[in-house]
């Protein structure tokens, strides 16, 4: 009986992390051609990852960084802090002079207002139209 508990809980984390996965891979992007221009192929995934999401946990983005780069995958919760905050850093140095913001949650991770989605949609919609 124990045996077949673990077996249970094995199961059920396995297709959490599965269904984690898929989000993650769902988010994953190239870029478009109207961030081709301005970002690169990994902030786009980035982006998009903040956007997708009401808060993109350190976790989170360390998951997609994970899966976007070549990075030295040691572990650790001040790793991904660290990771995230240098990724952001950079994300946000190319959106704000476009008027875009990326908020930090403090300890929890990041978020845009609908304000700045809505400043991003209309950035992608003038790139598109220059394209």
């Amino acid at each position: 009986m124990k045996d077949e508990q673990i077996i249970r809980e094995l199961r059920e984390e396995v297709a959490r992390l599965q269904e984690e996965i898929r989000q993650i891979n769902e988010v994953i992007v190239e870029p478009n051609g109207a961030l081709a221009g301005i970002l690169s192929r990994q902030q786009a995934t980035l982006l998009s990852g903040v956007v997708s999401r009401q808060v993109a946990t350190y976790a989170y983005i360390d998951q997609i960084l994970a899966n976007r780069g070549n990075f030295n995958r040691k572990e650790g919760e001040d790793l991904e802090k660290l990771r995230s905050k240098v990724a952001i850093f950079n994300l946000r140095k190319k959106l704000k002079p476009h008027g875009i913001e990326i908020f930090t949650w403090r300890g929890i991770g990041y978020y845009m207002s609908d304000g700045n989605k809505e400043k991003l949609r209309k950035l992608m919609e003038k790139n598109d139209d220059q394209s």
